[in-house]
């Protein structure tokens, strides 16, 4: 083998472990951008009203409450995108899995292994996610994610 033939799978494990990386790095950078603007907004709002009695006169309001809600449904709204993004991802590795499945029984047995992979970690998610929601609608009242 020449020297070309061998930096392609070294090329590609190199290039998958920087992709890791830089996906990595801009999820914890968006999130860390995310707290910054929230405590931006909330030193904003404490700056706005002068003394602790405007504070709570702005919360007593109707518009105070609903800003408060709008903070507190916050935590609820990212946890049932959550466990709807676990879903999404078991029912694309199941459907993979399936077509893996079916490749290996029609055209090549060596589907048979990323099969089973693929279609275990559908499942993995699918357990994860109904887990996730019994959880969730556990600790929320009145079920407040079941309304997937």
């Amino acid at each position: 083998m020449d020297a070309a033939t061998l930096m392609i799978p070294i090329t590609g494990i190199l290039a998958s472990f920087a992709g890791a990386v830089l996906i990595v790095y801009f999820t914890s950078r968006s999130r860390q951008r995310r707290l910054e603007l929230q405590a931006e907004m909330q030193a904003k709002l404490i700056d706005r009203f002068g003394s602790a009695p405007d504070l709570i006169q702005f919360l007593q309001s109707e518009s105070g409450r609903q800003f408060v809600s709008g903070v507190q449904s916050g935590p609820s709204v990212l946890a049932r995108d959550r466990i709807v993004g676990g879903f999404r991802r078991a029912i694309i590795l199941t459907a993979l899995g399936v077509g893996f499945a079916v490749l290996a029984f029609t055209v090549d047995h060596d589907f048979t292994i990323a099969a089973v992979i693929v279609i275990s970690l559908g499942i993995g998610y699918l357990l994860a996610g109904l887990l996730s929601l019994k959880m969730t609608s556990n600790a929320q009242p009145e079920g407040e994610l079941t309304r997937l």
